[in-house]
């Protein structure tokens, strides 16, 4: 049985589970994912466009599907499968959550989620295929990189970077359709207003922080950081005639950290010119993803001439006829008696 998560069952979520995937991305990085929490919250909330959590029963094996929704735009990320009970048992933890993957992608869909998200690691090539079969496409490769020591470059130029504005965001996004492939772009569709920066409570842990170079029309590089409190993570867009400069923008970005925590760096396999630059500042590959989407909603191509080129059946009107009314019958016989005398 599979159904959106209840209040009962929290009774099985409350232990370790048996078996878990989490998918990580950039959310799941620099803020803590608490299972049972989460769960929790779906569980209160109910049908919720921010996030999900579908539960599935069977025998003695349970398992579970979480998702979580990313920003305002009608797409979510998969974060966690995991199963409970017995181990070894039948069905196993693939047939499971394939079952659920399915109602999820359902039940998103009724919802008006348009894209679903899963940052697959490389080394689970058995999930892989069953997201395949579940209609989910690659459209990137991720590499994770960490900063794990000094900058052995030694440099000491950092770009003269300034805070992005609402004036950037055009800017931005024309530098995203110049360095990002189109098949990326399909599958992550944006729009300008998509880089603008969120008005973050104070309370809230997690905080995003960009910083443009270049003129306000022709940007040379963007780089966005999300902090929280496991980590930060550092994003990056560079023209290729610039990538020299990578390292003072990183440098750059480096030096708004005031403190401990870790920093990460993203970057899809069509940035591999900025490894090595980011490598010689200490950021060290600890990981590689597969990005997969899945489009659960079909777009209906209608044009609006259509009501006036379409074929109607021509309108007609009926042919009047004469109805002879017993008036009307003696008013046409008179002339005939008339003339018989």
């Amino acid at each position: 049985m599979i159904r959106p998560v209840t209040l009962n069952d929290l009774w099985h979520i409350r232990r370790k589970p048996r078996s878990a995937v989490m998918l990580y991305n950039e959310a799941m990085l620099v803020s803590p994912h608490r299972i049972f929490w989460f769960a929790l919250h779906c569980a209160l909330e109910g049908s919720s466009p921010v996030r999900s959590t579908f539960f599935a029963s069977e025998s003695d094996s349970h398992a579970m599907v979480q998702a979580i929704a990313r920003g305002r735009r009608p797409e979510m990320d998969i974060v966690l499968l995991a199963t409970y009970g017995n181990e070894g048992g039948t069905p196993t933890d693939p047939d499971l959550w394939f079952r659920l993957l399915e109602s999820l992608s359902a039940k998103a869909g009724h919802s008006s989620v348009q894209r679903l998200y899963a940052a697959l690691s490389q080394r689970h090539d058995e999930l892989r295929e069953m997201f395949r079969q579940l209609g989910f496409a690659c459209y990137a490769h991720q590499t994770v990189t960490r900063l794990e020591g000094p900058d052995w470059d030694q440099g000491t130029s950092v770009a003269t970077m300034r805070p992005q504005s609402r004036r950037d965001v055009w800017a931005i996004h024309k530098l995203y359709g110049i360095t990002t492939p189109r098949p990326v772009q399909q599958a992550e569709p944006r729009a300008s207003r998509d880089w603008m920066l969120p008005i973050t409570p104070s309370w809230h842990p997690t905080r995003r922080r960009a910083w443009v170079l270049g003129q306000d029309d022709d940007l040379t590089a963007y780089l966005g950081m999300t902090s929280g409190p496991n980590a930060h993570i550092l994003s990056i867009l560079m023209r290729p005639e610039a990538r020299e400069e990578t390292p003072s923008v990183l440098r750059f970005g480096l030096g708004q950290i005031s403190d401990s925590l870790p920093v990460y760096l993203l970057l899809r396999d069509y940035q591999g010119d900025l490894l090595l630059p980011a490598g010689d500042l200490g950021f060290q590959p600890i990981g590689e993803q597969a990005l997969l989407w899945k489009q659960t909603t079909v777009s209906v191509r209608r044009s609006i001439l259509v009501p006036s080129l379409e074929p109607v059946p021509e309108p007609r009107a009926p042919i009047p006829t004469i109805s002879l009314l017993d008036e009307d019958a003696r008013f046409y016989d008179r002339p005939k008696r008339y003339n018989e005398q």
